[in-house]
Parts: structure tokens; C-alpha cells; sequence
């Protein structure tokens, strides 16, 4: 009788000890996960210069020593947010690209296979809610205009493989380009797509009605074409 006792107590023990784990983990994802929020938060409305982990803390409810616990300094902090907002819509860039060449069987793919692969996916994010839209476009406009040495992290860690890809690309659909020309033009390309989408909100009043911020799927649609349509032109002095 005392051993089966003994054996129900430490089986006992065993089993609270693995659901205190189980919510120490839980809590501890939670956390993160609020810190991670508030961060893309500040980044958005202050930058990285005005955000402080400590401000971070204290709207995440919790502490500062938390915050270094999960990231260690505001710059990783800042990175791992960005790496949970980009990274999705990255891998589906890539995705859509593999997709597109497998579907051309070995052909060059068009400039709007292209940049449909490119910028469809933040337009299916953005298209999920108002406040994904909002957030989101906060973000992109903020992350591009940060330090120069900000933007080369940034850019090396989450654009440069991605950049590679979608530059084989244009090579492939345009041998004739310089790499000058179609970087010069991929630069006005993805300067339009952050233009477009910092800037949607007042679409609305600028137009005096005639174009809805609301339609995001009609915004993308229009903005493939109109890169596609100005990549181009942009290499017609080539013969």
C-alpha cells in the first residue's frame, strides 16, 4: 500500500510539474509575442532611433529584464520583428517565382510573371485586414527610411537572396539589358510599390472619391501593370 502511495505521489509530481513546464512555455510565447507587437508598433510610428526597449517593456506589460531575455539588445528585437512580418511574405515571393518558371517550362518568364511574383504577395497580406493593411504599410515605408547602415542589415539579412533571384530573372527575360539599366530600373519599381503603399490612404482624398484605399486588390493589380509597363519602357533605347 505506502509503495503504490509513494508511486501515485511521484506520478503526480510528475504530471505537475509537466503542466507547470507546458505554461511556463505558453507565458513565455505570449510574452514574446506581445513584445514583438509592440515593437513593430514604435519601429513603425518612431523609428529605430526612437524606439527603447524599456518603452517596449512597458507597453507589452512586462519587464525590461524580459526583453533582453528574449532578444538581447533593440536591435535584435527590431531584426526578429521584421523577420515575422517579411519572412512569410518573402517565402511566398519565392514561392510564386518557382511556380512561375516551373508553369513556363524552361522559358524565360515575362516582366510581369515577374513582379506579379513580387508584389502580389504583400498585397495578399495587406489585403487581410485594415489593420494589417495599416500596420503593415507603416512598417514598409518606416523600414526604408531608417540609417543607411540599418538598411544594409536589414537588406542583407532579408532581401539578398531574394534580390539575387528576381535579378536572374531579369536578366533572363531581358539579355540585352545592361545590369545598370535594370537595376536603375528595378530601383524606380520597388520605389513605386513602397510609394504605393505608404501613400494608399490618401488615394481616397486625392481623387475626391473615384479611387477606394478599400479595393487593395484592384491597387495591385494596377501597380504589376504599371511597373511592368515602365520596366519596360525604361529599355527601350536598347536595339
Amino acid at each position: 500500500m505506502a509503495r503504490k502511495l509513494a508511486l501515485f505521489k511521484q506520478t503526480f509530481k510528475l504530471i505537475f510539474v509537466s503542466i507547470n513546464l507546458t505554461q511556463r512555455r505558453r507565458n513565455g510565447i505570449e510574452t514574446k509575442e506581445r513584445l514583438l507587437q509592440s515593437t513593430e508598433s514604435l519601429f513603425a510610428s518612431g523609428g529605430f532611433a526612437g524606439l527603447t526597449m524599456r518603452e517596449v517593456a512597458s507597453r507589452s506589460r512586462t519587464n525590461i529584464a524580459s526583453a533582453h531575455y528574449h532578444f538581447g539588445s533593440k536591435e535584435a528585437m527590431v531584426l526578429e520583428m521584421l523577420k515575422t512580418r517579411i519572412g512569410p511574405i518573402n517565402a511566398k515571393r519565392m514561392k510564386y517565382l518557382s511556380e512561375a518558371k516551373e508553369a513556363k517550362a524552361g522559358k524565360p518568364l515575362s516582366t510581369f510573371e515577374i513582379f506579379r511574383a513580387l508584389i502580389l504577395p504583400i498585397g495578399e497580406e495587406i489585403s487581410k485586414s485594415a489593420h494589417s493593411r495599416e500596420s503593415l504599410a507603416q512598417l514598409v515605408a518606416r523600414s526604408f527610411t531608417e540609417p543607411a547602415g540599418f538598411i544594409q542589415k536589414m537588406h542583407k539579412r532579408f532581401f539578398g537572396e531574394l534580390s539575387q533571384r528576381f535579378m536572374n530573372e531579369l536578366r533572363l527575360a531581358h539579355p540585352r539589358a545592361s545590369d545598370e539599366d535594370l537595376f536603375w530600373n528595378l530601383h524606380f519599381v520597388i520605389s513605386s510599390m513602397l510609394g504605393a503603399l505608404a501613400q494608399h490612404r490618401r488615394l481616397n482624398d486625392f481623387s475626391e472619391g473615384t479611387c477606394r484605399e478599400e479595393e487593395v486588390g484592384n491597387m495591385i493589380e494596377r501597380l504589376i501593370v504599371f511597373v511592368s509597363n515602365g520596366f519596360e519602357g525604361g529599355l527601350l533605347h536598347i536595339k
